[in-house]
């Protein structure tokens, strides 16, 4: 497959993007109050429509808030039925698309049976789900958000016609994606999970080396390489912050060694490859172990004897906190059990109440003794507690004998913050 041969396949598809504006979420009692359409064709939007539709009945105070849509609007505005067949041709046979089509499209449905209408028989796409399939550990893809991040207009919420813009904005940007991960089949659009993330990419082995390397080459934020054998044996793990030394050492590795599947994952904060690259350390051979950990303290500056020693050095702190890949999301993890399972992902200051009880549930575990260790590689752990003593790029923090409160964290969280904006430019920037 092509990018070209991908192009024309999904150059060929109709969409017709729309969303609902109701009086509630009631599919026998509530009613439309706003349609809008808009038609994606040749992977262009080539048309577009609104109607305010006029419910017959009360529209509640703060879905006239939500929406600005007052009832004086809509005194003059068609009846459903007046507009019906208009919207039908419309959206003719096209693919269906809405920022949640588990709503709206059952809703339109139920109208459609009011009016003794034959249901959409349209096959349909949710962007909003699509997202959560490419965006792994994403908190929040509402609309709004997903055009931040994509750096998409969207001009007015919760208006029909600017949410259907943006979710069509929002489509356009995922059908661009799809041809560059080289889509091959249409059923993909519909289920685009373990293919189609952003944060990482899968090679075969017949893939040519420079496609790799260039690939490694033109990210400007870390990445965790690694390589599996026959049935998913984990063959080499490494992190990388993408300097020349460092994509030196993984193209000599990468030719040397015969690999079934090699996966980039961007990793956002290194520190996170760090962690990740432990799950597969202990799976590596003794030499590799051995040759992994002088590599990174060789390029991270660190003194080798200074980890290489009998004994676990300690942590100087109970929680660390690092910025997320995604933007406006970060990780905190109890430093007794670094490991995936024990992370919180957070957004400030939404979850501010959720990360006190997070802090405070496992400082009680501390403790008592009670928090699961992580098990970690005499070698990783030594190496994690030098790297985090020469780096400033996370936020440190200890339990103490009281219990946290929200106000204790506010002052060196904003601080970090300020003094740490995300730079990984994802999902813009992916894979």
């Amino acid at each position: 497959m092509t990018t070209n041969t991908s192009l024309q396949l999904l150059n060929q598809l109709s969409f017709c993007v729309f969303d609902l504006e109701t009086t509630g979420g009631n599919h026998n009692t509530d009613k439309i109050i706003e349609i809008g359409l808009v038609k994606i064709e040749g992977l262009k939007i080539t048309e577009q429509k609104s109607f305010l539709i006029k419910p017959e009945m009360h529209i509640p105070d703060f879905i006239q808030k939500l929406t600005s849509i007052k009832e004086s609007d809509v005194d003059d505005a068609p009846l459903i039925e007046d507009v019906i067949d208009e919207i039908l041709e419309f959206m003719g046979s096209s693919i269906l698309v809405a920022h949640n089509t588990s709503f709206d499209v059952p809703f339109f449905n139920s109208v459609l049976r009011r009016l003794n209408k034959p249901e959409l028989t349209n096959k349909s796409i949710c962007t909003n789900l699509m997202t959560k399939y490419m965006i792994p550990n994403l908190l929040s893809s509402n609309l709004n958000y997903m055009c931040k991040i994509f750096n998409l207009k969207h001009q007015k919420a919760h208006r029909a016609l600017d949410d259907t813009l943006a979710s069509a904005e929002l489509l356009l940007k995922y059908l661009t994606i799809f041809i560059h991960k080289k889509i091959h089949k249409v059923n993909s659009l519909y289920y685009p999970k373990n293919k189609f993330e952003l944060d990482r990419i899968h090679y075969k082995n017949e893939t040519p080396i420079d496609e790799i390397i260039s690939q490694i080459a033109n990210l400007n934020s870390p990445v965790l390489i690694t390589l599996k054998g026959t049935e998913g044996v984990v063959l080499f793990s490494f992190p990388s912050n993408g300097t020349s030394l460092e994509t030196q050492y993984l193209t000599k590795k990468i030719k040397e060694i015969p690999f079934e599947i090699l996966t980039i994952k961007m990793i956002g904060p290194f520190f996170q490859g760090l962690i990740e690259l432990s799950t597969y350390f202990s799976k590596l051979s003794d030499a590799l172990q051995k040759e992994t950990i002088e590599k990174l303290c060789e390029f991270h500056k660190i003194q080798l004897s200074d980890v290489n020693q009998s004994t676990m050095l300690d942590f100087s702190h109970d929680f660390i906190i690092m910025n997320h890949l995604i933007p406006e999301q970060f990780v905190i993890y109890p430093m007794q059990s670094l490991h995936h399972k024990m992370e919180l992902v957070f957004r400030y200051p939404t979850h501010q109440n959720k990360l006190v009880q997070y802090i405070n549930s496992k400082s009680v575990r501390m403790s008592q003794a009670k928090l699961k260790k992580d098990h970690l590689s005499p070698l990783i752990h030594n190496f994690l507690v030098v790297y985090l003593g020469q780096s400033s790029e996370y936020l440190l923090i200890n339990r103490n004998s009281q219990k946290v409160i929200t106000s204790d964290l506010k002052d060196p969280l904003e601080k970090f913050i300020l003094n740490n904006p995300n730079n990984y430019n994802f999902p813009q920037t992916y894979l």
